[in-house]
């Protein structure tokens, strides 16, 4: 059984749904938690891809979901759900009413996440959390622009009740409505081993007329990892684990940089290519 650390400073910018019912945030196995605080990851520099041009064609989309287009290749998903997520302004989990569209048929499934895209109004979520969505957004556009953020995590929305334990395989990608960044991560309430059932690849970005916040959840595997964090890697105990999980964190990330697109399910280009192809209508 996992041990489990807890975090007692939640961040509180947002909540995370899942389906026009609001979906409760998924919430990790419990177990006794360790003595030892999480290292911090440090942020990796930029690898920016050429921006589009306005010579660039604009790709077919196929899909449309409320104020967001895209294309949907079928190794992406054969059909999908389209949610509008209502407000919710009580408690830590406060949200604006915002857009979802989940993937049915995906690469993957049974992991941790549902493959879904979501598209949160920034002027009502700023109404909600005026002192922490500006700084977000600023940071975000910080590295969309090829600097470097001022937290030690990259951006991302929602918030969940967990840390980011690392990042690898980040890039500055753009998208038809504006700009953003990819990388793969995993959350967790402990020192968690990276895994194919918790890992995923997300894209966090911001449309050019600075209204919406766009985020994507996909779920992503590599067969250098184990299926799930049942077990710490080399037969390690749990203790001997969280004690060399800094050095852990930077070899794991290190390996997963090494690793080429197509090494990956879905490959790194097809996800590039579904979140590029993003078209968000005011």
């Amino acid at each position: 059984m996992k041990r489990m650390l807890y975090f007692l400073a939640l961040l509180s910018i947002l909540s995370f749904a899942c389906s026009i019912s609001i979906t409760p945030t998924p919430q990790l196995v419990t177990a006794p938690p360790p003595t030892l605080e999480m290292p911090t990851a440090t942020q990796p520099q930029p690898a920016t891809l050429p921006p589009m041009t306005p010579e660039s064609p604009t790709p077919q989309t196929n899909v449309t979901c409320n104020e967001i287009s895209l294309y949907l290749e079928e190794l992406m998903g054969s059909g999908f759900n389209c949610e509008t997520i209502p407000a919710s302004t009580e408690g830590m989990e406060m949200h604006p009413q915002y857009t979802q569209l989940t993937m049915n048929g995906y690469a993957l499934a049974d992991k941790f996440f549902n493959p879904h895209i979501s598209v949160y109004p920034i002027q009502e979520y700023t109404n909600l959390y005026p002192e922490n969505i500006p700084s977000a957004v600023a940071d975000l556009q910080a590295l969309i622009g090829g600097g470097a953020s001022s937290e030690a995590n990259l951006p991302f929305l929602p918030v969940f009740p967990a840390v980011q334990v690392f990042r690898a395989q980040y890039r500055v990608l753009p998208f038809m409505s504006g700009g953003g960044i990819r990388y793969l991560t995993l959350y967790a309430q402990y020192f968690a081993p990276v895994n194919n059932h918790d890992l995923f690849y997300t894209y966090q970005g911001l449309t050019s007329d600075g209204m919406y916040w766009v985020s994507a959840i996909l779920p992503i595997n590599n067969p250098i990892l184990p299926d799930n964090a049942d077990n710490p890697p080399g037969g390690m105990t749990w203790e001997e684990f969280s004690n060399s999980y800094e050095m852990y964190s930077a070899d794991i990330t290190n390996q997963l940089d090494s690793q080429t697109s197509d090494s990956y399910m879905p490959t790194l280009a097809a996800l590039d290519a579904l979140v590029a192809s993003i078209v968000i209508f005011p």
